[in-house]
């Protein structure tokens, strides 16, 4: 057989080029969430926001602080100054230092509390089926309090953020008391509160978020707005009173049925009339993104949840009895779904 003639390829168009440096981006994925863990474990990004310092004195092994360095300033999260020190930018002061109210590192914690498990996405997406030792209760059981108290944190000012977009798209001013299913630390319940000052709520989760947010609420003086109540969905009845339900981040953790389980429950607890609000990553409806939720579906692939479009989490809400539904994008990250219980005020 004669050898092929060899032919020069053509230049790439700038688009094929951006693509082909996305797809390298996306195969280096797992060695920059690594780079991101390291340096929130270390304690790096405060040291780079205490106060610009040379590779020394920010204390970096010297073989592997240049390419450390230079990865985070390509980054956007460190920048270095005329004499050679590097400082934090305002996005680390923001989003990356620990004591920052919009702390949001608490997510490389949680990749790295179930890393092994990530290296076995391709069998869930080959199966179809979640893995068996891949549950919410394993990404967790590697944490030691520290860690647990961390990555709630993080958690915490990520619903803070959500919480910011959905009072914008949702008016909560008529209503009179919110329940705040599986609402952990109190995120979103809290800057409700905050921007609606006659509203008052109820945060239903575990027993074991209590302690933070109980201190959560007492930080924020909304003791006297603001109560926990321990128990689970699955087992326990919801507090009634309630006119408009929450559910942020939850059902995407569930299958099917037993999201219906959950809406059911919603449903009962509701007063008639009241409001059910879904806040959470929905697929688009053509399957075309966005990056967060689909990313964010290849995790539940394998903790065997679902991200759902929001045509979809509509359909849920009118099999338990909801109607009216009504849905609308939250920005890159959520997306919100609506629907009232019948009866009560028209």
């Amino acid at each position: 057989m004669p050898a092929r003639e060899w032919e020069p390829m053509a230049v790439l168009s700038d688009e094929l080029e951006a693509a082909r440096l996305r797809i390298y981006a996306l195969q280096d994925g797992a060695m920059r969430a690594q780079a991101l863990a390291f340096c929130l474990r270390s304690g790096l990004f405060e040291r780079l926001a205490d106060s610009p310092g040379t590779p020394e004195e920010l204390g970096l092994a010297p073989r592997v602080a240049p390419a450390l360095l230079a990865f985070l300033a390509s980054q956007g999260l460190a920048e270095r100054d005329e004499q050679g020190r590097f400082r934090a930018t305002p996005a680390t002061e923001q989003f990356l230092v620990r004591s920052s109210p919009r702390f949001a590192g608490g997510r490389a914690l949680l990749f790295q509390g179930f890393h092994e498990q990530i290296g076995r996405l391709g069998e869930a997406l080959a199966s179809g089926e979640p893995l068996g030792d891949a549950g919410q209760a394993d990404m967790f059981g590697g944490f030691d309090g520290d860690d647990q108290r961390w990555f709630a944190e993080g958690m915490l000012a990520n619903a803070i953020a959500g919480a910011e977009r959905l009072r914008c798209e949702v008016d909560f001013s008529g209503f009179r008391r919110l329940l705040d299913v599986g609402g952990s630390s109190g995120g979103y319940s809290l800057a409700l509160l905050e921007a609606h000052p006659s509203l008052k709520a109820t945060i239903f989760d575990l027993p074991a978020v209590r302690p933070l947010a109980e201190e959560r609420i007492a930080e924020r003086g909304l003791g006297a707005r603001c109560r926990f109540v321990a128990g689970s969905f699955f087992d326990d009845r919801l507090p009634a009173g309630h006119d408009v339900v929450l559910l942020a981040n939850i059902l995407h953790d569930w299958e099917t049925q037993e999201c219906r389980r959950i809406l059911a429950t919603c449903h009962e607890a509701v007063e008639p009339g009241g409001t059910i609000v879904v806040v959470e990553p929905m697929l688009a409806e053509d399957l075309s993104g966005p990056d967060h939720a689909s990313v964010s579906g290849l995790t539940m692939a394998l903790l065997g949840g679902e991200n759902r479009t929001q045509s979809r989490i509509g359909e849920l809400l009118e099999e338990a009895g909801f109607e009216g539904a009504w849905r609308s994008p939250l920005g890159e990250q959520n997306s919100v779904v609506t629907a009232r219980k019948a009866g009560g005020r028209s």
